[in-house]
């Protein structure tokens, strides 16, 4: 395939999407950077959460895991976000009532300042890290496109994210990503036919299923104890994972926010059990991934050119959605710990310029993990490790556990965490010692282990707070009136129990209780 098809297809993709950025600009307050100004109607905001999580790990590696290991692949990604998003369906309008722009604030409101800088910490390495395994993938998907080092393969990706994302802010992410949506689920569909051609159509598929591989194959089940660690790592990461909880902050109200995750659910099953088929499907065609990788391989190699731009199109689509939204993210983290640090009243102009400095400086520094460590599953496992044993009890828990204070939530992220990154040292090559395996499922278990000890033993050791808990709850409860009172003005409605209370604002009184 001729790079000037390519160059010319991916030139014309990012004209389109800085179109849209410029256009739909407005970056005036930190509100409208991070969350558009909580304007953006639920169907948007759910392909756009479809969009961030369905990125070139789930479109490259998913394909070439299930070329190797059948239907039980699809717990290796796929069974995790849909356990995640479930979750998410009970947590969203609690989420969205807490009326905060990050995770960080709902940490500093429910504990105090120090638990927000901890976690925020822990948050914005996790969005590098997990940005820089989006990197490594389109690095290598580039590297096979346009013939080049996998270094300048990194580099395109993050000059072509980072342009977007730092002009247009979240609401630029937003709308670009619903384009990419559109792009990368035409590049999916486009794979898997052509898989099934290449193949040589479904009866060759069944015949090279039943000579080369046994009746496990076919088992969605077969897959769920290997993966186990992914199901883990992956399913507690995902609930509580920054792109999602922005997404549903973002949202007009609380119903919004629970219609954001419904929308989700309905992209997200057929999305995932999709790549499952096709690399399926490619098993007459592969014995075994080529080490392009599946997609790469078949869109140079074996498509015709046109089909081959519409997938490079599509899976560079998936793959920069999410680098984009990282970068987004890191920056908000990156910001509230720069603002912290400061000490001084910030002007609102002032934040989103250090804003866009902090996202120049995630893809910086993720440019460099992903070429130190290139393997983009293991980057991904990594990072969710860490966020879920880092933060997941204190995060969660904190809305329901009354008697959880500051003490236990910071010793929780850091000995969780802290555990986490002692074996990503190990990863990167530090001799340090270790009783667990690569990819173990030990690791993890070990990390929640520690951080769920130490949040409830130091909680109950040490004084309770259950003024600064009350006061949470009741700031989420006024926020909960507040939106529905806004929600039912603006559609004429003047029974507050009708459509204000529809809503989900009666399920407040579980909240921090």
């Amino acid at each position: 395939m001729s790079p000037f098809w390519l160059i010319g297809a991916l030139a014309a993709y990012f004209l389109i999407l800085l179109g849209v950025a410029l256009h739909k600009r407005r970056t005036d307050t930190e509100t409208d950077y991070f969350l558009g100004g909580n304007t953006m109607p639920a169907w948007m905001l759910a392909m756009a959460f479809v969009a961030t999580w369905y990125g070139g790990n789930s479109a490259l590696i998913s394909v070439d895991e299930a070329n190797t290991q059948g239907m039980g692949s699809w717990w290796v990604l796929g069974g995790p976000t849909v356990i995640a998003v479930i979750a998410l369906f009970a947590l969203g309008p609690i989420i969205r009532r807490a009326g905060l722009l990050s995770q960080d604030g709902i940490m500093t409101n429910r504990y105090n300042r120090t638990a927000g800088t901890v976690l925020s910490i822990v948050t914005a390495i996790y969005l590098i890290v997990w940005g820089a395994s989006q990197m490594v993938a389109l690095g290598l998907f580039f590297m096979v496109f346009f013939d080049i080092s996998f270094a300048w393969g990194v580099a395109i990706g993050i000059v072509f994210s980072l342009l977007y994302a730092m002009i247009g802010g979240f609401r630029a992410v937003v709308l670009t990503e619903t384009a990419q949506f559109g792009f990368f689920m035409l590049g999916l569909i486009v794979t898997f036919v052509g898989a099934v051609i290449v193949s040589g159509g479904p009866d060759a598929i069944v015949q090279t299923i039943e000579t080369k591989r046994d009746a496990a194959f076919l088992n969605l089940w077969e897959g769920f104890g290997p993966n186990l660690g992914y199901v883990i790592a992956f399913g507690l990461a995902f609930t509580i994972d920054p792109a999602a909880w922005q997404r549903i902050q973002a949202t007009k109200s609380p119903r919004e926010a629970r219609k954001v995750t419904v929308h989700a659910m309905v992209y997200f099953i057929p999305l995932y059990f999709l790549v499952v088929f096709a690399g399926i499907a490619s098993i007459a065609a592969f014995n075994e991934p080529p080490d392009q990788g599946i997609v790469a391989t078949l869109a140079t190699s074996h498509f015709l050119p046109i089909f081959g731009v519409l997938v490079f199109i599509g899976i560079a689509a998936a793959i920069m959605s999410t680098i984009c939204t990282t970068l987004n993210l890191s920056s908000l983290y990156l910001t509230e710990l720069t603002t912290k640090a400061l000490r001084t009243e910030v002007g609102e102009k002032q934040k989103v310029w250090i804003a866009r400095a902090g996202t120049l400086a995630a893809a910086i520094i993720g440019f460099i993990v992903s070429v130190q460590l290139p393997s983009a599953l293991t980057l991904l496992a990594l990072a969710s490790e860490m966020l879920a044993a880092g933060v997941f009890f204190p995060l969660v828990l904190g809305f329901f556990w009354r008697r959880a204070n500051s003490a236990g939530a910071i010793a929780s992220i850091i000995g969780g965490g802290g555990f986490i990154l002692y074996g990503f040292a190990i990863e990167l090559g530090v001799p340090l010692p270790h009783f667990w395996g690569e990819g173990s499922v030990t690791r993890v278990l070990i990390g929640l282990s520690i951080s769920f000890v130490l949040y409830v033993g130091v909680s109950l050791a040490t004084p309770p707070e259950f003024a600064k808990a009350d006061a949470f709850s009741a700031r989420g409860r006024l926020r909960a009136e507040q939106v529905g009172s806004s929600h039912a003005r603006t559609e004429n409605v003047a029974a507050a129990s009708g459509p204000a209370r529809a809503d989900g604002t009666e399920e407040f009184e579980s909240f921090g209780s």
